[in-house]
């Protein structure tokens, strides 16, 4: 069976601090416009899998997602899921006649459940180091992230990434793409960005997280190093409510791209 949906991508990061999602900064690196979020695309990407095989997957799935070429605010966006063997999904998107990233979703994954990571205090944002192979050594754990998750930020959410609020109880449950969100945020809160690129994630989703739940996102570096003159960390992260965990995963991002490098 074919899953094949169509949307208008929408750019919701034009504000953040990450200014490669601004056209001015993005068009310095030889994009058309800034560029949506990697996380609002994993957003449409795990529509598919809800979709098909329902709240279950939400406690025991995973999704893994890559993205090669930007999608532009306002881009006819078609996302592609296709069956294959063993309760899996292959998942396209394509927008402007490119594959733009693809990814491969599971009905249920059985390996152990991960440890909580550990804690650390988020640093103000004044004291925040700036990104470097210095201030993100592996090893390294990041900020706590604590926050009380409310329906209507869900819902926001969910409108905001083209997704269908009856899915996810209109906007009561949280989303996958919205708890990814949160491992992005714990990077920026702990270290100080220039314009920085999300390039990949391989989740796994273990339990609900409902309306007034209190959220905590924690996150450790893995790896830093240099790939085509881009560095680009890797992060493992949990997001749980009171020691209750609702995904876990690992993140890869160029926090220092070439083209920012070579300017010095």
């Amino acid at each position: 069976m074919t899953q094949q949906r169509t949307l208008i991508a929408y750019n919701t990061a034009t504000a953040s601090e990450n200014r490669i999602h601004a056209d001015d900064m993005a068009g310095k690196f030889g994009f058309t416009g800034g560029l949506v979020p990697g996380v609002d695309v994993f957003a449409y990407m795990a529509h598919a899998p809800r979709a098909q095989w329902g709240l279950d997957w939400l406690s025991e799935g995973r999704i893994k997602a890559r993205f090669g070429k930007p999608v532009y605010d306002g881009d006819e966006t078609t996302v592609t899921a296709e069956d294959q063997p063993g309760e899996t999904l292959s998942i396209a998107v394509q927008a402007r006649g490119l594959d733009c990233a693809s990814g491969t979703a599971w009905r249920r994954d059985d390996s152990p459940l991960p440890a909580l990571l550990p804690e650390a205090e988020v640093p103000r944002p004044e004291d925040r180091p700036d990104a470097s192979m210095e201030s993100l050594p592996v090893g390294k754990v990041l900020g706590t992230l604590k926050e009380i998750f409310f329906a209507d930020v869900g819902l926001s959410n969910l409108q905001n990434t083209r997704e269908d609020p009856a899915l996810f109880d209109g906007g009561n449950l949280v989303s996958p793409g919205y708890m990814l969100r949160r491992a992005n945020y714990v990077l920026a809160r702990s270290v100080k960005l220039g314009p920085w690129i999300h390039v990949e994630s391989d989740v796994r989703l273990h339990g609900l997280i409902s309306d007034g739940d209190l959220l905590e996102t924690r996150a450790i570096v893995v790896a830093n190093e240099e790939k085509n003159g881009h560095l680009i960390v890797t992060l493992d992260f949990t997001v749980a409510c009171r020691e209750r965990l609702a995904m876990s995963g690992r993140h890869w991002a160029i926090y220092a791209p070439r083209q920012v490098r070579q300017l010095g």
